[in-house]
């Protein structure tokens, strides 16, 4: 994730993040490991948690003899909720069910696709320089060998209308914008024509 402002939904939703993507390993964490990564003190940190589980996004409880939080069971919305916490508490659900649900596109796939564009449009310029030595009937050949045909852009507003059909767009806009505040990298992009919600992966 990219820098970002840390408001009070953004922490939530980058630790919601982390833990989630963590329980789906089946992995067990703690709080140090956790504080590594977002630098919270302990009793922000168990705040977030109880939020998170109020919002009806997932269910931890610590594991004294282990030293760890583990899953507990499905976590369901607090109706108990009122007024700006029954705000908030929708509004998390909303975002963190965005950020766990929305399709996501690798960044080392997304570099392999923009470095095959580059190639090709080289090869159409030679066969512009060049067409004797370059047909232009190898064209398709040549992009299909050039650009990689696995990567894939999805529809990210079709999928979040599936998710949430009684939103608007205005809901649409705003939400997108908050996930980029919380550091998520999810852009429009023209040259795709399509939105992205890229997902950082190191080079292996």
């Amino acid at each position: 994730m990219s820098e970002c402002k840390r408001t009070r939904m953004a922490r939530q939703l980058q630790l919601y993040d982390i833990v989630a993507t963590i329980a789906e390993c089946g992995a067990v964490y703690n709080y140090a490991e956790i504080n590594d990564k977002l630098g919270i003190p302990l009793r922000m940190f168990e705040r977030d948690l109880n939020e998170l589980r109020d919002c009806g996004l997932i269910k931890l409880k610590f594991n004294r003899a282990k030293d760890c939080y583990v899953t507990d069971g499905e976590a369901v919305f607090d109706e108990s909720s009122k007024d700006r916490r029954r705000a908030h508490l929708i509004r998390l659900n909303r975002l963190g069910t965005l950020v766990r649900k929305l399709s996501r596109t690798r960044s080392t796939d997304l570099e392999r696709y923009e470095s095959g564009l580059k190639y090709y449009a080289e090869y159409v310029e030679d066969v512009k320089d060049d067409p004797e030595n370059n047909s232009p009937e190898d064209l398709r050949d040549m992009y299909e060998f050039y650009v990689p045909q696995d990567v894939h852009f999805y529809d990210l507003k079709a999928e979040y209308y599936a998710l949430f059909p009684d939103s608007n767009e205005r809901t649409r806009q705003r939400d997108f914008k908050e996930l980029q505040n919380a550091g998520f990298n999810i852009y429009y992009s023209r040259e795709y024509r399509s939105f992205v919600f890229e997902e950082y992966v190191e080079e292996e």
